[in-house]
């Protein structure tokens, strides 16, 4: 069985449209390459019980009724594991990404995770849960009804074992952050690269010398001048454009069969045959190239092979050649894995 392939064209960032007064040619903004370091979400996680459940919950797993009863301990009421004995509790795992700058009073999206044999949480209310991060410091307290989506997996088909409280969680301690120590700011790129970064610290020196930023590993760092805001500061330098250098690369989804690269990724003269696929590329002619794919026999036992030829030899147009000749998803990932090997693709090969 032969698949199509979809081919995206991944266009650089510079190429982007922007308003009109706006050259396309002037590059991407900084806060969209970069981040400003300490700027980031923090992960919580909890252990809680779910109660309410329609008959869903842990059956053969003691973490719930076990929870269960040293709460009910804790609020006053004592009762024997036999009498707790029942399907609508579950022991959960809750989890929280915390923004930054949260503040003391502000809500979070949580989401509940069974880990007993519940059935499903759906429905379900969640008890007060506290919400820890990685230093051991409780910064969220959960709770509150589960609602599942339709993103949320199913363990069987009556019922779902992840869900979500919406705004479930209540920020309970305000994040320390002191993101301007010594009135330093660092900007870290999302994608790292030595030629973008020393593009920014250049652009930066260019539009605000008196910030003298300078490289410093894998960031840029400027000081905020005595006086100044430097949120104010940070506001104008996210606005620089900046045209990035990031190396080639060819994502290739296997199971989907989507192929995503770069607008103009190159390949050297070469030639490549696998099974019924052939590929040439003439260094002779330098911009053509001709592929040849060999289709299954026909009736009369011969052969029917096709031959097409195209000008130029960037990767997005063999791609397209062979899929216009019918080449298999298969073939053409190896063929392609063939030109990285070879050294002909110049140009990262990714194959999820």
């Amino acid at each position: 069985m032969l698949f199509s392939l979809t081919l995206l064209a991944l266009v650089s960032p510079l190429h982007a449209e922007a308003p009109a007064q706006q050259n396309k040619d002037d590059g991407v903004r900084l806060k969209d390459l970069a981040r400003i370091q300490g700027v980031r979400t923090n992960q919580l996680i909890g252990y809680g019980i779910v109660v309410g459940l329609p008959g869903t919950g842990d059956t053969r797993s003691t973490l719930a009724s076990t929870s269960i009863q040293n709460l009910l301990g804790n609020l006053g009421q004592t009762f024997s594991e036999a009498e707790l004995k029942a399907q609508n509790i579950a022991a959960v795992i809750v989890t929280a990404e915390i923004p930054p700058f949260a503040r003391k009073g502000d809500r979070i999206n949580v989401t509940v995770s069974s880990i007993g044999d519940a059935k499903s949480l759906e429905s379900g209310v969640l008890i007060q849960t506290p919400l820890q991060a990685g230093n051991n410091e409780i910064y969220a307290v959960a709770q509150g009804v589960i609602s599942a989506t339709d993103r949320t997996p199913r363990r069987n088909d009556k019922g779902k074992t992840v869900g979500v409280v919406l705004n479930g969680a209540m920020v309970e301690r305000d994040l320390q952050e002191d993101l301007f120590q010594n009135r330093q700011v660092r900007i870290q790129l999302r994608t790292f690269d030595f030629t973008t970064l020393d593009r920014v610290q250049q652009k930066v020196m260019e539009s605000f010398p008196q910030l003298k930023p300078a490289i410093d590993g894998s960031s840029v760092v400027f000081t905020v001048p005595e006086k100044e805001e430097p949120v104010s500061w940070i506001a104008k330098v996210e606005q620089l454009r900046v045209q990035p250098n990031y190396p080639a690369r060819v994502v290739i989804n296997e199971r989907t069969g989507t192929i995503v690269m770069g607008g103009d990724i190159r390949v050297d003269p070469v030639a490549i045959s696998r099974g019924g696929v052939q590929l040439e590329i003439d260094a002779a002619r330098k911009e053509a190239y001709q592929g040849v794919y060999v289709a299954p026999p026909a009736e009369n036992g011969k052969p029917q092979e096709t031959t097409r030829e195209f000008s130029g030899a960037s990767i997005s147009e063999i791609v397209e050649a062979l899929n216009e000749m019918g080449a298999s998803v298969k073939d053409i990932i190896s063929i392609l894995e063939a030109l990285r090997d070879s050294g002909a693709l110049h140009a990262e090969l990714v194959v999820m």
